[in-house]
């Protein structure tokens, strides 16, 4: 069986290290915060299609009162008052609403993937130069990169278990009480199988690590793991908490 860095880390990285091909975890980490960005995306404009209802907001379109209010005496004021034919309030799908908040995060899900690349990075290292661990920064990047990949498997498998949820909740309601209740209803269902699933993802992630770390700063595997199981623990706490 060839060795992949998923499933076989440590035989993957001891025909590799030391002197990682950066270049190809750069591409892992880009394929992650594409595959997270991109399922972020396909929950929010799911749950967006389901939204029906629709609600009351401020209209733009419409310039404020007290422009509106008074006469207009020059040809400049008439162009300004253009707009006060319009109606102050206008009737938009809920969907809609939450659809453009989703599409203003999107860009920083990929940005915060791509940062959050180096930061794993410095951890894993900075515990391995504790355990009397060898190598450079730039091998520690790399076993980062492609620690990184289980993170991908587990964004595509938590929004199936979202997209399951969605099956049997009414989210078409138009009273604003029953529809938090059906939101609050949907966060509950899914919360216990995010919470497994984050937490089997940092396993998975702490397995890759502790084999790369292993291989490219020459430490025993109960060192390696301290280091890569106690940064795939900080990241679990911080994603549940």
């Amino acid at each position: 069986m060839v060795p992949t860095p998923l499933f076989r880390p440590d035989a993957f990285f001891a025909e590799r290290a030391p002197n990682l091909n950066l270049a190809r975890a750069a591409a892992v980490v880009l394929v992650v915060a594409l595959v997270s960005t991109a399922v972020v995306g396909a929950f929010g404009w799911t749950l967006a299609q389901r939204l029906t209802a629709t609600t009351e907001i401020p209209n733009e379109e419409r310039p404020p009162d007290w422009v509106c209010e008074n006469e207009a005496g020059s040809e400049a004021e008439e162009m300004v008052q253009q707009g006060c034919d319009e109606p102050k309030q206008k009737t938009v799908v809920v969907g809609d609403l939450l659809w453009s908040a989703f599409t203003e995060r999107l860009p920083l899900v990929f940005v915060g993937v791509l940062l959050g690349w180096p930061l794993v990075a410095l951890g894993l290292h900075v515990v391995s130069a504790l355990v009397d661990g060898e190598g450079s920064f730039l091998d520690t990047l790399a076993v980062a990169g492609w620690g990184m990949l289980p993170s991908a498997v587990q964004a595509v498998v938590g929004f199936g278990f979202m997209y399951a949820a969605l099956g049997g909740i009414d989210l078409a309601a138009s009273n604003p009480e029953v529809l938090a209740s059906q939101i609050q209803s949907l966060s509950q269902r899914v919360r216990g199988d995010t919470a497994v699933l984050s937490l089997a993802g940092a396993c998975w992630q702490g397995y890759v690590w502790t084999f790369g770390l292993k291989r490219v700063h020459d430490i025993s595997t109960g060192e390696a793991a301290v280091a890569g199981g106690g940064v795939a623990l900080v990241g679990f706490l911080l994603s549940v908490f």
